[in-house]
């Protein structure tokens, strides 16, 4: 029995979609498919390559997997999650080589593997629900086993997650022993789904400091329903509990925080004029409390941020904005600030001024989104040439056929190399050929206008498309332009280098209409160039 009846016997009753493919010629087909997935395909397939069939993005995906099958003629798995996309589905696709009568297969079975993805898409959701929590996070499941905690729990209590990730939630000494029985009651009542308000209570440090918290309990649920783990979050409330304890004591707990406060803090009265100021207001700005006491801090604020609400103090309500304010230095300082009314038997007299410094915290956000433009740019970009890729190549194209198509124009795709590019890296080195690949680069921006779009596949494959053409004499003046452009020898680290182009070429809507088409019609038009002895151009279905 060979390889297809046995495909038909084991395989097309099966409810996972199953593919066999052929190697030969050093491309993939399609040799038997069984019902399932030529059911929720709805595609012909046998007898086809998988280049034919297939969306480009998919077939290079797979390509590169199959291909790793036959190349090491091991098993392969990979999977698609497509997480957070509602409406594709999760699948997992194990890849077994096979051979046979000199003929090379790949077994290929696929399945839905939804569940995978709920999950995945619920621990994703987790993992970020807990590294985002600005209160200290700890989560463990039913045995009391701590599945995770966040920065914010480390920052509070001293323990680093590699302490306590694995370990029993009661081996570490977080709840003073006096209050332990009460914790278990209400870890009891949250594993049976109920629920329970907020405690004030003391924690532990791992130093052994007690902290006054206000922790809140919380199941988590799996999909049938079922408590799976328990979440805590505790918030640290020991300043709360100390200035109500200072407040009882006497009034001057006021003049306390004032003085003490990390925070710049100013006293200013009816008028906006500052009248006191505690140490940490000289502290961060630099400035001596002779130049601070009698500035008009409301006339500047107003001058920096002219939507600002001020009268919303006097009113008797808390305002928080930010402020722009140069130290002593000359430095700007992002401030966040809270004005705080000071109300005395009902009358606004004055304000508190509570000032913050952010300035690290801006400046790590602009590094970062400096960064994040950096990391679009790469993943759009060649790394080489700083040239689209193919990601930005092919949306780029998309708009390009959309545009076309509504306006009644026409494109041309340029499909070109780099000839004899192997023969200058075997002679002068890779390092000679990538410096040829960037002169040869700029060469064709320079050769086109500023809208059209020039590209690198990888290796020495260009790509050129060119938008609102009126008639073919254009395409033929581009690509002499670029030719005569990219004939000039190029000197690249004392070598004088001759690298000429091979170019083939195709219109809209002449040769195609999609991007696969005009690739392909493109294609073919390169390999005759290169076949007539490169240096060259065909436009494709023109006369040779």
């Amino acid at each position: 029995m060979n390889i297809k009846q046995q495909f038909s016997l084991f395989f097309n009753q099966m409810a996972d979609m199953v593919f066999l493919v052929e190697w030969k010629n050093n491309e993939l087909w399609y040799t038997s498919v069984n019902k399932s997935a030529q059911q929720k395909l709805g595609i012909e397939m046998v007898g086809r390559r998988l280049v034919d069939v297939l969306p480009e993005t998919v077939y290079h995906s797979l390509d590169e997997n199959y291909s790793k099958c036959i190349e090491t003629r091991k098993p392969v798995t990979y999977s698609d999650l497509n997480l957070f996309v509602s409406d594709l589905p999760a699948s997992e696709t194990s890849l077994t080589y096979i051979e046979e009568a000199e003929k090379t297969f790949v077994l290929a079975i696929t399945k839905d593997i939804s569940d995978l993805k709920k999950k995945a898409e619920d621990y994703i959701f987790l993992e970020s629900l807990v590294a985002n929590t600005v209160d200290a996070m700890l989560v463990i499941d039913t045995d009391g086993i701590v599945l995770k905690v966040n920065e914010a729990f480390s920052k509070q209590f001293g323990w680093s997650a590699f302490e306590l990730m694995g370990e029993s939630w009661e081996s570490f000494p977080i709840t003073p022993t006096e209050l332990k029985t009460q914790t278990l009651v209400t870890l009891s009542l949250i594993k049976t789904g109920q629920s329970v308000p907020s405690q004030e209570t003391i924690r532990l440090t791992k130093e052994g400091r007690s902290i006054h918290t206000s922790v809140s309990y919380s199941p988590i649920l799996n999909q049938e329903n079922k408590v799976v783990a328990l979440s805590m979050i505790y918030r640290n409330i020991q300043h709360l509990k100390e200035l109500e304890e200072k407040l009882e004591e006497s009034n001057d707990a006021y003049k306390s925080l004032f003085s003490y406060h990390k925070n710049a803090v100013c006293m200013v009265n009816e008028d906006g004029i500052i009248e006191n100021i505690n140490e940490a207001c000289m502290t961060i700005t630099g400035f001596p409390s002779e130049v601070i006491i009698g500035f008009n801090i409301v006339e500047y604020a107003k001058m920096v941020v002219p939507n600002l609400d001020l009268d919303k103090t006097n009113r008797g309500e808390v305002a928080n904005y930010e402020l722009l304010f140069p130290d002593a230095k000359g430095r700007d300082l992002y401030l966040s600030v809270t004005n705080v009314p000071i109300i005395v038997k009902g009358v606004v007299k004055g304000i508190y001024i509570i000032a913050q410094d952010i300035t690290e915290k801006r400046i790590i956000e602009k590094e970062r989104e400096k960064l994040q433009e950096q990391l679009t740019f790469q993943a759009y970009h060649d790394s080489l040439t700083e040239l689209p890729n193919r990601r930005l190549l092919e949306e780029k194209m998309e708009e390009s056929l959309l545009e076309a198509e509504k306006k009644g124009s026409m494109l041309a795709l340029f499909f070109l190399d780099c000839d004899h590019l192997k023969e200058v890296n075997d002679t002068y080195g890779h390092e000679v050929g990538d410096e040829l690949l960037i002169a040869f680069s700029k060469r064709l921006v320079m050769s086109v206008r500023e809208g059209d779009i020039v590209a690198r596949l990888g290796g020495d494959e260009f790509v050129i498309m060119l938008h609102g053409l009126e008639d073919m004499s254009q395409v033929d003046k581009v690509a002499a332009r670029i030719l005569t452009t990219l004939g000039s020898p190029y000197s690249i680290h004392g070598q004088e280098i001759h690298a000429t182009s091979s170019i083939g070429i195709s219109t809209y809507p002449a040769n195609g209409t999609t991007i696969k088409q005009l690739f392909r019609q493109a294609d073919q038009a390169l390999y005759t160039v290169k076949n007539a002895g490169r240096n060259g151009y065909r436009i494709s279905g023109t006369p040779e």
